[in-house]
């Protein structure tokens, strides 16, 4: 029986773990990618097929914070769009902060979003590019509806007029279509924070992405973008698999996770690549996209940064996808093609490739600079191009990067895995099922030890079975801490006005307000916290304590004390959390939001460990005298 429930175990384990974190993150099988990108035949060239567009992310314009926020995006809005002059640019969410000067409570702030419309308007944005922009998390902060007065993005953003959600906006240029659309998954109703950092498609908004695609699919060129990455999205349907075919994924969200991730980017097993870039908020950075003759290539920019350099013309190999990327047209090109920006002009561009001497492009339209090259005596090979851009400042700047210019000379794709565990993975599956693995943790030992005891030691051994047979025999103790245990897995850790007007309940496993089930993040966090580092270590501490007391031969103040003191840290360290998360210096305001949210469920929990510890000292005597019969 132990062999058997060890195996089944472990194979449990071992199904999730593939299927839901090693499987996703893998990479696609390059074969399978060179056979798919072969299938598109015979490349071709055409020297006016180059369109290039921009997307910022993550702008947090607040009322209170970041003052400087807004002087950037006022020379943004100029000197950068006036110097770049994209077809586009893409405004992927989060556009206003919407929290208070504490930054504990959260809800919209007009006064943002003022800012947000008059920078627009006062840069006539509009005539310079088409602006695309979309809702992110923070901007549906406390907003109970799409018709919601406090939901500004329909009268103060550039889409929200004519598109409350989800939408497409197709270009043509020089006789190409790019259709862009825009995915907005924000939580409708959308709570307060921290309840909405999850975004989520209900059937209905899938079946408008499905519309969305059928239309965007008529294009010659589709880019898809979004606020949250694929992977915080919870859908029925993967939403990578609605993109399928597309250039590209472009999202925001993450915030570079504190500086941990400054690059995010992967190649999904669907073909299409996904781009995170990182905010504006803290990093001022922005990213540089072009399509050149059906290459996408990008380059992250910071702010104010120049002269700003992007190699169209062979596109960099780390970041090639074969399934999307039209490789075969890099062989059917005549030439090197550059994009530089200044606003100082680019006085000098060359290029280097492998150890071949440097070589003097041309500009042959304004920002784009070219030089003649035959890409066959580089087909085989990995190699790599240097650029050197200097503007008329003096200012300079040397890009180096590898290239291919057929698949076939490609060893293999270069994602990194830090960003595919990141954007690959399925953390709403992988919460959950920590979630409950710990709470099967916590409550199957009592359990068996009451109802199966035989099991039992068939798993543990003779004499931790004991052990656990001797706390859970007494009623109190186990009725109160399986009831503890199940209502800190399944009961609600929070009801309140988590929506203004409006009573919420968040439990571990969903938000609910409004008649809504929203999908929970930080919610599944607390409760496998609670349940691995404090509600298990409870369990086995006052094991510890009562059956030393019980076996001791004679009663000292030694062991007294010694008993006491795995219960007292396991105590003291949920006190400790509560004072740290509140008094934390963060800018965020998220973890003393965290402190007052926990408090409840576990200061409570702190008292019911010490009034279990109390029951089991004063059981102590009646257990040793049954122990010695």
């Amino acid at each position: 029986m132990n062999i058997l429930i060890k195996t089944v175990t472990l194979a449990l384990v071992s199904y999730f773990v593939y299927n839901y974190v090693l499987l996703p993150i893998s990479l696609p099988d390059l074969a399978a990618l060179h056979s798919k990108s072969s299938d598109q035949g015979q490349g071709s060239w055409n020297e006016k097929e180059l369109f290039w567009f921009i997307q910022i992310s993550d702008l947090h314009i607040s009322k209170y914070v970041y003052p400087d926020i807004k002087d950037d995006l006022k020379e943004f809005f100029s000197t950068t769009l006036d110097t770049i002059k994209p077809k586009v640019v893409i405004a992927s969410g989060d556009l206003t902060d919407a929290k208070d000067s504490d930054g504990v409570d959260s809800f919209q702030q007009k006064e943002e979003w003022d800012t947000y419309k008059n920078l627009l308007e006062d840069y006539a944005v509009s005539n310079k590019t088409v602006y695309l922009d979309i809702r992110g998390n923070h901007d549906t902060f406390d907003v109970t509806s799409y018709k919601d007065p406090h939901n500004y993005f329909i009268t103060h953003s550039m889409a929200g007029p004519s598109h409350t959600t989800s939408y497409i906006t197709t270009i043509k240029d020089e006789g190409k279509t790019f259709s862009f659309v825009a995915l907005d998954a924000t939580l409708n109703p959308g709570p307060k924070k921290v309840f909405n950092f999850f975004g989520y498609l209900s059937d209905s908004q899938l079946e408008t992405l499905s519309e969305l695609k059928a239309e965007a699919d008529q294009s010659d060129y589709q880019i898809y973008f979004g606020h949250f990455p694929s992977s915080c999205i919870v859908s029925s349907t993967p939403v990578m698999q609605m993109m399928t075919g597309g250039l590209v994924y472009l999202s925001g969200h993450l915030h570079t996770l504190g500086g941990l991730a400054p690059q995010l980017y992967t190649l999904h097993h669907t073909g299409t690549p996904e781009l995170e870039l990182g905010d504006w908020k803290e990093n001022r950075r922005y990213r540089i996209l072009a399509v050149d003759n059906g290459l996408l290539s990008f380059t992250d920019q910071d702010h104010g940064s120049w002269p700003a350099v992007l190699v169209t013309n062979p596109k960099r190999a780390d970041f090639i996808a074969p399934q999307v990327d039209r490789v075969e047209n890099i062989l059917a090109s005549k030439v090197i093609r550059v994009l530089a920006f200044s606003p100082n002009e680019i006085s000098q561009v060359r290029v280097k490739i492998n150890k071949e001497d440097w070589v003097d492009c041309e500009e042959a339209s304004e920002n784009v600079f070219t030089t003649a090259w035959d890409p066959t005596d580089y087909v085989g090979t990995e190699n790599v191009i240097k650029v050197e851009v200097i503007d008329g400042f003096g200012d300079s700047k040397e890009i180096s990067q590898n290239f291919v210019v057929d698949t076939n000379s490609m060893s293999q794709l270069k994602y990194s895995l830090y960003a595919r565990l990141i954007l690959m993975s399925e953390p709403h599956s992988v919460l959950q099922f920590c979630w409950f693995s710990s709470f099967l943790l916590c409550i199957s030992p009592l359990l068996l030890a009451r109802y199966c005891p035989h099991k039992l030691e068939s798993v543990t051994g003779q004499g931790c079975a004991h052990q656990l047979k001797m706390f859970a025999r007494h009623k109190f103790l186990f009725n109160m801490y399986t009831s503890t245990c199940l209502y800190v897995t399944f009961g609600p850790w929070h009801v309140g006005e988590i929506l203004s007007g409006h009573l919420g309940f968040i439990f571990p496993w969903a938000t609910i307000v409004r008649g809504t089930v929203l999908p929970s993040f930080y919610p599944y966090v607390f409760s496998f916290v609670h349940l691995t580092l404090f509600h298990l270590p409870l369990l086995w501490s006052l094991v510890f304590k009562l059956q030393w007391r019980v076996t001791e031969v004679k009663e000292n103040k030694v062991s007294l004390a010694l008993t006491n003191i795995p219960i007292t840290l396991v105590m003291s360290m949920q006190a400790i959390m509560l004072v740290v998360l509140y008094f934390y210096p963060s800018k965020l305001g998220i973890f003393r939001e965290i402190a007052l949210l926990l408090a409840p469920v576990e200061i409570g929990t702190i008292c019911i460990g010490f009034l279990l510890n109390a029951v089991v000292s004063y059981s102590i005597r009646d257990d040793r005298k049954t122990y010695r019969k």
